[in-house]
């Protein structure tokens, strides 16, 4: 029995820079990051649906939160079809050194946007899907009407520590629970989870795990939906006390098991607001950039 929908795989990309190895250029896996559909118009007689597609990752894996240093390019690395391995398409991320990635009002919000275009993808025959608005999410401020809490099952998508397969993107997915989630939390544009993630994690999705059974006077939810997109680990420190001296010597940072996670609503608030600036149509076509693809 299948937990997760088996093309929700293919909508998680790997987020790659060059690196010299060995005195060679190598491309590494820095981050994940994922394909989003945000519905522009349904036909109504056939009932089909029309999505702008956009590529989701961290704010922090283009801006280093301290130095807010921005980097101007990097690749992405998307499965062929047809078993044909994977492909790198470099995606460009400044113009006139100013950010082209799309980001949220509130800069504690941990996202970037980059539109992509649906044609490019399809005329390059690569393998992939995209979490549609409509009907492959669920929004947190949705979640207590659904009957997402607290202590539900939650998959974690992505390539963490840069595995990502030789010759495809073979996702990681790991398990885990909403370890906390209330308005005090969702003020500061996240809630936790209880998983392990490691560098390479961020910017990876985070799907609901169906139920089919729940205890007395609660729902139980029976389909997969996308509900964020992790941040970063909460992590402590350890310090090892010199025997000598009796002062720290070294600190040791470790990982908590809890990591923040931004809901996908402000996912679609960031984009909207980039539609709304820039006048995308609400028309039966595919909208995305042209010129930032290949």
């Amino acid at each position: 029995m299948a937990l997760i929908p088996p093309e929700y795989l293919n909508a998680v990309v790997s987020i790659e820079v060059d690196q010299l190895i060995n005195n060679k250029i190598e491309k590494i896996s820095i981050a994940t990051g994922f394909l989003f559909g945000k519905l522009i118009s349904t036909n109504s007689q056939t009932n089909e649906s029309f999505y702008s597609i956009y590529l989701i990752t961290n704010r922090h894996v283009f801006e280093n939160r301290k130095t807010k240093e921005l980097l101007k390019s990097v690749f992405l690395r998307f499965n062929l079809s047809k078993n044909r391995g994977a492909k790198h398409y470099q995606i460009n991320l400044l113009e006139n050194n100013k950010p082209i990635w799309i980001k949220h009002n509130n800069d504690i919000v941990d996202i970037a946007v980059i539109p992509l275009n649906g044609k490019k993808l399809r005329d390059e025959q690569i393998e992939f899907y995209f979490y549609k608005e409509n009907q492959d999410i669920f929004l947190s401020k949705n979640f207590k009407n659904l009957g997402v809490s607290t202590g539900d099952g939650i998959f974690v998508l992505g390539f963490p520590n840069g595995i990502r397969g030789k010759t495809k993107n073979y996702v990681i997915v790991k398990k885990g629970i909403i370890a906390r989630y209330d308005e005090e939390l969702l003020k500061e544009a996240h809630f936790f989870i209880d998983s392990s993630a490691y560098p390479g994690n961020s910017g990876g999705p985070i799907i609901y795990k169906p139920e089919l059974v729940a205890i007395q006077n609660t729902k139980f939810i029976s389909r997969s939906a996308l509900i964020g997109i992790i941040s970063e680990g909460i992590t402590f420190q350890e310090i090892a006390i010199s025997e000598q001296t009796g002062r720290p010597r070294i600190a040791f940072e470790e990982q908590t098991g809890i990591i923040k996670v931004v809901p996908i609503d402000f996912v679609i608030e960031a984009i909207d607001h980039y539609e709304k600036e820039k006048g995308v149509p609400k028309a039966k076509e595919k909208v995305g950039n042209d010129q930032n693809f290949i």
